[in-house]
Protein backbone atom coordinates (compact mmCIF):
# COMPACT_ATOMS: atom_id res chain seq x y z
CA UNK A 1 0.00 0.00 0.00
CA UNK A 2 1.54 3.45 -1.17
CA UNK A 3 0.82 6.59 0.34
CA UNK A 4 1.36 10.01 -0.86
CA UNK A 5 2.85 12.73 1.49
CA UNK A 6 3.57 15.90 0.87
CA UNK A 7 7.27 16.79 0.56
CA UNK A 8 9.19 18.60 2.82
CA UNK A 9 12.70 20.24 2.56
CA UNK A 10 14.10 17.62 5.28
CA UNK A 11 13.45 14.83 2.45
CA UNK A 12 15.58 16.58 -0.15
CA UNK A 13 18.88 14.86 1.18
CA UNK A 14 17.31 11.65 0.45
CA UNK A 15 16.03 12.43 -2.91
CA UNK A 16 19.45 13.89 -3.46
CA UNK A 17 20.76 10.32 -2.74
CA UNK A 18 17.77 8.45 -5.55
CA UNK A 19 19.16 11.27 -7.90
CA UNK A 20 22.79 9.80 -7.79
CA UNK A 21 22.18 6.77 -8.55
CA UNK A 22 22.75 6.24 -12.35
CA UNK A 23 18.79 4.28 -12.77
CA UNK A 24 17.02 7.39 -11.60
CA UNK A 25 19.69 10.13 -13.21
CA UNK A 26 19.60 8.65 -16.57
CA UNK A 27 16.03 9.99 -16.71
CA UNK A 28 15.84 12.81 -14.54
CA UNK A 29 19.41 14.60 -14.73
CA UNK A 30 20.05 14.55 -18.62
CA UNK A 31 20.00 18.24 -19.51
CA UNK A 32 20.43 19.39 -16.27
CA UNK A 33 22.56 18.73 -12.34
CA UNK A 34 21.24 17.06 -9.39
CA UNK A 35 21.55 20.42 -7.34
CA UNK A 36 19.08 22.36 -9.98
CA UNK A 37 16.45 19.61 -9.74
CA UNK A 38 16.65 19.64 -6.08
CA UNK A 39 16.51 23.31 -6.21
CA UNK A 40 13.18 23.05 -8.57
CA UNK A 41 11.98 20.55 -5.86
CA UNK A 42 12.74 23.25 -3.16
CA UNK A 43 10.87 26.27 -5.19
CA UNK A 44 7.95 23.39 -5.15
CA UNK A 45 8.16 23.01 -1.55
CA UNK A 46 7.90 26.37 -0.55
CA UNK A 47 5.38 27.40 -2.79
CA UNK A 48 7.82 29.47 -5.53
CA UNK A 49 6.68 26.95 -8.31
CA UNK A 50 2.87 26.15 -8.35
CA UNK A 51 3.62 22.22 -8.52
CA UNK A 52 3.01 20.11 -5.72
CA UNK A 53 5.72 17.23 -5.07
CA UNK A 54 5.11 14.11 -2.87
CA UNK A 55 7.09 11.73 -1.31
CA UNK A 56 6.09 7.97 -1.89
CA UNK A 57 5.68 6.11 1.24
CA UNK A 58 5.19 2.44 1.02
CA UNK A 59 3.59 1.26 4.69
CA UNK A 60 6.41 3.68 6.53
CA UNK A 61 9.49 3.66 4.22
CA UNK A 62 10.10 6.54 1.86
CA UNK A 63 10.91 4.74 -1.67
CA UNK A 64 10.19 7.61 -4.49
CA UNK A 65 8.80 10.82 -5.41
CA UNK A 66 6.17 12.38 -7.57
CA UNK A 67 5.19 15.63 -8.74
CA UNK A 68 1.73 16.91 -10.03
CA UNK A 69 0.79 20.80 -11.80
CA UNK A 70 -1.95 22.23 -13.38
CA UNK A 71 -1.07 22.22 -17.27
CA UNK A 72 -2.21 26.11 -17.62
CA UNK A 73 0.69 27.01 -15.21
CA UNK A 74 2.73 25.75 -17.42
CA UNK A 75 1.07 27.03 -21.20
CA UNK A 76 4.52 26.66 -23.29
CA UNK A 77 4.57 23.20 -21.75
CA UNK A 78 0.96 22.23 -22.36
CA UNK A 79 0.68 24.03 -25.68
CA UNK A 80 3.65 21.60 -26.69
CA UNK A 81 1.33 18.42 -25.14
CA UNK A 82 -1.47 19.16 -26.42
CA UNK A 83 -3.35 19.76 -22.83
CA UNK A 84 -6.57 20.43 -22.72
CA UNK A 85 -7.32 23.64 -20.20
CA UNK A 86 -7.99 21.48 -17.24
CA UNK A 87 -5.55 18.92 -17.60
CA UNK A 88 -2.67 17.98 -14.90
CA UNK A 89 0.95 16.75 -16.11
CA UNK A 90 2.37 14.48 -13.82
CA UNK A 91 6.19 13.09 -13.64
CA UNK A 92 7.69 10.15 -11.02
CA UNK A 93 10.08 8.02 -9.97
CA UNK A 94 10.97 4.96 -7.94
CA UNK A 95 14.01 6.12 -6.04
CA UNK A 96 14.92 3.03 -3.69
CA UNK A 97 16.09 0.39 -5.95
CA UNK A 98 14.91 -2.51 -4.23
CA UNK A 99 11.27 -1.77 -5.32
CA UNK A 100 11.68 -0.45 -9.08
CA UNK A 101 10.55 -4.17 -11.40
CA UNK A 102 7.99 -4.96 -8.66
CA UNK A 103 5.20 -3.28 -9.90
CA UNK A 104 5.42 -0.60 -7.28
CA UNK A 105 5.59 2.20 -10.54
CA UNK A 106 2.03 1.25 -11.65
CA UNK A 107 0.58 1.19 -8.18
CA UNK A 108 2.31 5.01 -8.12
CA UNK A 109 0.47 5.89 -10.61
CA UNK A 110 -2.80 4.75 -9.93
CA UNK A 111 -2.04 6.62 -6.54
CA UNK A 112 -1.49 10.02 -8.27
CA UNK A 113 -4.02 9.97 -10.78
CA UNK A 114 -6.05 9.52 -7.48
CA UNK A 115 -4.92 12.46 -5.74
CA UNK A 116 -5.20 14.18 -8.59
CA UNK A 117 -8.76 13.73 -9.68
CA UNK A 118 -9.72 13.99 -5.68
CA UNK A 119 -9.00 17.77 -5.96
CA UNK A 120 -9.45 17.57 -9.75
CA UNK A 121 -12.65 15.21 -10.56
CA UNK A 122 -13.15 16.40 -14.32
CA UNK A 123 -8.85 16.46 -14.92
CA UNK A 124 -7.40 14.69 -17.53
CA UNK A 125 -3.93 13.78 -16.96
CA UNK A 126 -0.51 14.12 -18.86
CA UNK A 127 2.64 12.54 -18.97
CA UNK A 128 5.51 12.48 -21.37
CA UNK A 129 8.64 9.97 -20.49
CA UNK A 130 11.60 9.90 -22.64
CA UNK A 131 10.52 7.55 -25.69
CA UNK A 132 13.02 5.40 -24.52
CA UNK A 133 11.88 4.98 -20.90
CA UNK A 134 9.95 1.24 -21.65
CA UNK A 135 9.60 0.91 -18.02
CA UNK A 136 7.77 4.18 -17.57
CA UNK A 137 5.55 4.18 -20.67
CA UNK A 138 4.59 0.72 -19.10
CA UNK A 139 2.93 1.87 -16.06
CA UNK A 140 1.69 4.37 -18.23
CA UNK A 141 -0.45 1.54 -20.13
CA UNK A 142 -1.24 -0.58 -17.44
CA UNK A 143 -3.01 2.54 -16.06
CA UNK A 144 -5.03 3.44 -19.13
CA UNK A 145 -2.78 6.30 -20.38
CA UNK A 146 -2.97 6.50 -24.30
CA UNK A 147 -0.09 7.47 -26.61
CA UNK A 148 -0.50 10.40 -28.50
CA UNK A 149 3.16 11.15 -30.16
CA UNK A 150 6.57 11.12 -29.64
CA UNK A 151 8.93 13.68 -30.60
CA UNK A 152 11.25 16.12 -28.96
CA UNK A 153 9.75 19.03 -26.60
CA UNK A 154 11.34 22.50 -26.91
CA UNK A 155 10.54 22.76 -23.01
CA UNK A 156 12.68 19.87 -21.65
CA UNK A 157 15.68 20.30 -20.86
CA UNK A 158 16.85 17.02 -23.81
CA UNK A 159 16.60 17.03 -27.20
CA UNK A 160 15.74 13.00 -27.02
CA UNK A 161 11.87 12.38 -27.99
CA UNK A 162 9.60 12.44 -25.52
CA UNK A 163 6.37 9.96 -25.67
CA UNK A 164 3.17 11.87 -24.64
CA UNK A 165 0.99 10.05 -23.11
CA UNK A 166 -2.76 11.52 -21.71
CA UNK A 167 -5.36 9.54 -19.73
CA UNK A 168 -8.74 11.20 -20.14
CA UNK A 169 -11.12 12.80 -17.94
CA UNK A 170 -13.02 10.59 -15.70
CA UNK A 171 -16.60 10.64 -17.50
CA UNK A 172 -18.27 10.02 -14.63
CA UNK A 173 -16.95 12.98 -12.85
CA UNK A 174 -19.43 15.99 -11.86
Amino acid sequence: MLTLEPMRATDLDLVTAWLDAPEVARWYSVGSTIAEEIDELHRCIVGVEPTTVLLVVERTKPIGWCQWYLCRDYPEHAREVGADPDDAGIDYAIGDPTRRRQGVGTELIAALVTHIRQRHPRAGVIADPEASNTASRRVLEKNGFRLLDERPLASEPTAAPMAIYRLAPDATAS
